[in-house]
C-alpha cells in the first residue's frame, strides 16, 4: 500500500526521512497498544487510526499557531524596527504569516508513512503537495504585492507600471501552480501537460480571442511605457479625454474632467491613436496657440502724428524708435519721395500692432521667452480678415490657471486693438442690422 513516490514518477515536493520512520514505529506501537484491549481487530485499528488522526491533526493546529505566533514576535521584529518601506510592505502584505502554513504541510509529510497500511497516502500526499504548491503561490502573489506597494511608497507608479507587470507575473505563476499541481494529481510530469499546451492553444485562441488580445495589449503598454498612472489621455475614437487612475493587465482606467470613469481596453491603445499629454507636462509649458483676427478695411499705413501717438505706448517705445530710425535711413538712402505713404518703406498700424503683441508677451511673467516656440505671425486672409496668431508656451501648464493666463492676454490684446485704430472682425449681429435700419 505504501508505494514510494519516485517509483511513482510524481515530482513530489515532499519525502520520507528519519523522523517519518520514527513516526511509522510510534503508530504501529498504538496499534499494539489498542490491540491488547481485546476489542477485535478492526476496532482495534479504528480507535488507532482516530487517535492518531486527532494526534496528528491537533499537532498540526498548535504548531501552525506557534509558527504565526514565532513569526510575529520574532521575526517580524527587526522588520518593524527598520523602517523601510520595504520592510513594512512585508508586514502589511503578511507574507511571512503565509509561510505558516507550511509548518502543517511539513509535520502531515512526517506522518503520513503512520497511515500507508490504510492506502490512505495515495491520496492524501498529493493533497499535501497541493496545498504546499498552493502556499507557495499566495507567498509569491504577497512578494508582488509588497513590490506594488514599495514602487507607490517611492512615488514611481507614475513612471513604473507596477500594477500590469504584477498581474501578468501573477498570471505566469498561476499557470506554473496548475501545470505542477495537475502533475501532482495524475502522476505524471509537468513536461507532458505542456506538451499538450501546443494542441490546445488554436481552441484557446478562438475562445479567449479578446482575453488574450487584452493581456498582449496590457504587455506593450506596460513594457513600451506608453501610458502610466496619471497621464492625461485622449483617445478621440473612444470620445475619450482624461486622467488615466490606474492600469490593469487588460483595461486602462480613465477619470474624465467631469468626475465620470471610463474603461477602456488596453488594445485600445495598441490599435486607435490617441494622444498623451506627458511630454506637455513634463516641459513645463503649455501651448497657447490662438489668433485675432482683424478687420482688413481697418487696415492702413500710419504718420508721424500716429507714430508719436503709439510712442507714448511704454512697451512699443524702444521698438518703434529703432524701426522709426531704421525706415528712414532706408527711404534716406534709396531717395524715396515719402510724399506718397505708398513709397519706399512705411509702418502700418497692423505691424505696429503685432510689434505690440509681441513686446507685451515678452515682459509677460507667465510666458516662456527661452527654450519655447515664441512667434507671432500672420496667417491666411480670409472673408473673415487677416488672423493674428500667438503661438507662444505658458509657464504653467495645470489646466486652471492656463486657461486664466490665456484668458487675461486675450483680453488685454483685444482691448488695445481700437488703439491702433484697428477693428476685431465679427459677423453682423441683431444690433448692427437694426443700426442700419434706423439710418
Amino acid at each position: 500500500m505504501n508505494s514510494t513516490p519516485t517509483e511513482a514518477g510524481s515530482p513530489l515536493l515532499l519525502d520520507d526521512s528519519a523522523a517519518s520512520e520514527a513516526v511509522a514505529k510510534a503508530f504501529d506501537q498504538l496499534q499494539a497498544w489498542t490491540a491488547s484491549w481485546e476489542i477485535g481487530t478492526f476496532w482495534s485499528e479504528t480507535i488507532a487510526v482516530l487517535i492518531a488522526v486527532v494526534v496528528v491533526g491537533g499537532v498540526c493546529w498548535i504548531a501552525n499557531c506557534i509558527a504565526k505566533w514565532g513569526i510575529k514576535t520574532i521575526a517580524l521584529r527587526p522588520l518593524r524596527k527598520s523602517k523601510t518601506r520595504w520592510a513594512q510592505a512585508i508586514i502589511d502584505q503578511k507574507v511571512l504569516e503565509r509561510l505558516s502554513h507550511l509548518v502543517p504541510v511539513v509535520l502531515l509529510a512526517v506522518a503520513l508513512p503512520a497511515f500507508a497500511a490504510y492506502g490512505v497516502d495515495t491520496w492524501l500526499r498529493p493533497a499535501i503537495e497541493i496545498y504546499a504548491i498552493f502556499v507557495l503561490l499566495l507567498t509569491a502573489f504577497g512578494l508582488l504585492e509588497v513590490g506594488e506597494e514599495v514602487i507607490a511608497q517611492l512615488g514611481l507608479d507614475d513612471k513604473v507600471p507596477a500594477q500590469g507587470i504584477s498581474q501578468a507575473l501573477k498570471l505566469v505563476l498561476t499557470f506554473v501552480a496548475i501545470v505542477l499541481m495537475m502533475s501532482v494529481l495524475f502522476d505524471k510530469s509537468p513536461w507532458w501537460f505542456l506538451s499538450g499546451v501546443g494542441a490546445i492553444a488554436a481552441v484557446l485562441m478562438l475562445v479567449f480571442k479578446d482575453s488574450i488580445l487584452g493581456l498582449v495589449a496590457g504587455i506593450q503598454v506596460s513594457a513600451n511605457d506608453m501610458v502610466r498612472v496619471g497621464d492625461w489621455i485622449t483617445i478621440p475614437s473612444k470620445g475619450v479625454d482624461g486622467d488615466v487612475e490606474e492600469i490593469s493587465l487588460t483595461t486602462i482606467k480613465i477619470r474624465a474632467f467631469d468626475k465620470t470613469v471610463s474603461l477602456v481596453p488596453a488594445h485600445d491603445l495598441v490599435t486607435s491613436p490617441f494622444t498623451n499629454w506627458r511630454g506637455m507636462s513634463e516641459s513645463g509649458g503649455r501651448r497657447i496657440k490662438r489668433s485675432i483676427t482683424i478687420d482688413l478695411a481697418t487696415i492702413r499705413f500710419v504718420g508721424r502724428d500716429d507714430l508719436q501717438r503709439y510712442q507714448k505706448f511704454t512697451l512699443l517705445k524702444d521698438e518703434l524708435d529703432r524701426r522709426i530710425a531704421d525706415v528712414d535711413a532706408w527711404n534716406t538712402e534709396h531717395q524715396v519721395d515719402t510724399t506718397e505713404q505708398i513709397n519706399g518703406r512705411q509702418q502700418t498700424n497692423v505691424g505696429v500692432f503685432r510689434a505690440y503683441i509681441e513686446a507685451y508677451l515678452r515682459q509677460h511673467p507667465k510666458i516662456h521667452t527661452e527654450g519655447f516656440t515664441f512667434l507671432v505671425r500672420h496667417l491666411q486672409p480670409g472673408p473673415d480678415g487677416l488672423p493674428i496668431e500667438l503661438y507662444v508656451f505658458s509657464n504653467d501648464n495645470r489646466w486652471v490657471p492656463y486657461e486664466g493666463i490665456q484668458a487675461d492676454i486675450f483680453d488685454h490684446l483685444l482691448a488695445s486693438v481700437p488703439e491702433f485704430d484697428l477693428a476685431v472682425f465679427q459677423s453682423p449681429s441683431g444690433r448692427d442690422v437694426a443700426a442700419l435700419k434706423s439710418t
